[in-house]
């Protein structure tokens, strides 16, 4: 288990890089297409991204029963998060993703993303990345943004925005 800062980042390079990159989804979603839905369009992908079913992608992404017994929340991520601004995600040049996804007050796209870092973050803290998680980490990697999941759990597949 990591429990410091420094030691995080080193072992989170490959989220860290991806999120320090100048500009995200500049390109095609590169990934398998194997177990994924993939949109290129925005409105299709945020109806999976905001679907309040029960299979609603934050509370199936994030409920407790994904993650294993012993997993822990570390606060010291939430706090090294606010105070670089998710690695200055807000700063960040979406190459128009953002812009398809605003909604009136807000873009679901940053939202959802900086939700997605702190998990992932604290997969990599935990040395533990439960199978949803592991694709979600996968999806990004692969330049696309992983928003929500068609059909039953785990039988289903993740839904994937394209931005080209």
């Amino acid at each position: 288990m990591i429990d410091n800062w420094d030691e995080l980042v080193v072992q989170a390079t490959p989220l860290l890089d991806f999120l320090q990159q100048p500009s995200l989804f500049m390109s095609a979603y590169s990934g398998t297409r194997d177990g994924h839905l993939v949109f290129t369009d925005a409105s299709m992908a945020n109806q999976y991204a905001s679907d309040d079913s029960l299979n609603a992608w934050d509370a199936l992404s994030d409920c407790p029963d994904v993650f294993p017994g012993g997993f822990e929340w570390k606060r010291w991520i939430d706090h090294h998060l606010r105070k670089t601004d998710y690695f200055g995600l807000s700063g960040r040049n979406f190459c128009g993703a953002d812009v398809k996804w605003m909604r009136s007050v807000a873009c679901p796209l940053v939202e959802l993303m900086r939700r997605d870092m702190r998990i992932l973050l604290n997969c990599y803290a935990n040395q533990i990345f439960p199978p949803l998680w592991e694709s979600i980490l996968g999806v990004y990697l692969k330049n696309g943004f992983p928003c929500g999941w068609n059909g039953p759990y785990p039988a289903g597949e993740l839904v994937v925005f394209s931005n080209r």
